[in-house]
């Protein structure tokens, strides 16, 4: 079985390694109009308790960073901002977990796809949306979804908003080739070594009839206004978004 980078992207590695494989970038170069993130085709990492002879993630989570303008050896997440009625969608974290146990954050995974598809994936993942007894999905994510399902897709736009959000544009290179462009909020997490991406999706839908759960962890998930989280517990990331709206209002 060949593990690297291109084969993860294809998912054609096991179903069984599915979230326990990512990959990682060699190098991320940061300016003001755009962020280049370079990888490796066989630069794969995994978790420590995953026998395979790749990389384990901590090998990478404690890589001491020169500048955030020049990153090596980075982790990469990726996620949503997914904002209903001007509303953020947030779902607390499980009480077990290692980093930020019991905080608010926006759904993410590390990265087993491009920054866009693996966004979508976890937004549908930790993020159920429940209407009259269907369960609603982003237009873009029709990929994500069994056709074969009952659902609903609500319309989504990556702009068009009274919430100021600075996205930056993100180019994905795989052995030098680009593989993928998309417009990103980002955070650097020095604590875990790691580059947040976050696509922003915004989207009207009569919140009276809604009903929100996270289906891959069962913990509390809903809607808050940015005034509500200001006094909550939230992740690093989501608290950088918070300041961020506020200073911009």
């Amino acid at each position: 079985m060949v593990f690297n980078v291109e084969s993860l992207l294809k998912g054609n590695i096991p179903n069984k390694f599915n979230d326990k494989i990512f990959w990682y970038a060699t190098k991320v170069e940061i300016n003001k109009k755009e962020i280049n993130i370079f990888i490796d085709n066989d630069n794969l990492f995994t978790f420590d308790n995953v026998d395979i002879n790749i990389t384990k993630i901590s090998e990478l989570l404690n890589i001491k960073q020169d500048s955030n303008q020049k990153l090596n050896n980075v982790l990469i997440s990726s996620g949503s901002f997914l904002f209903i009625n001007e509303k953020l969608a947030v779902t607390q974290r499980e009480l077990t977990t290692k980093f930020d146990p019991g905080f608010w954050t926006t759904p993410a995974g590390r990265c087993d796809r491009t920054i866009l598809d693996t966004a979508l994936k976890e937004t549908i993942e930790e993020i159920e949306i429940i209407q009259n007894n269907k369960i609603l999905y982003p237009e873009i994510a029709q990929n994500f979804v069994n056709k074969t399902k009952d659902v609903i897709f609500y319309d989504t736009s990556f702009s068009n908003s009274k919430i100021p959000i600075n996205t930056t544009k993100v180019k994905l290179f795989l052995d030098n080739n680009l593989v993928q462009e998309c417009y990103s909020w980002f955070y650097f997490s020095k604590e875990v070594n790691t580059i947040e991406f976050r696509i922003p999706i915004f989207t009207t839908l009569d919140e009276q009839s809604l009903q929100f759960r996270n289906p891959e962890f069962g913990t509390p998930t809903g809607l808050k206004t940015i005034d509500e989280l200001k006094s909550m517990q939230c992740v690093p990331a989501l608290k950088k978004l918070i300041e961020e709206i506020i200073n911009g209002k």
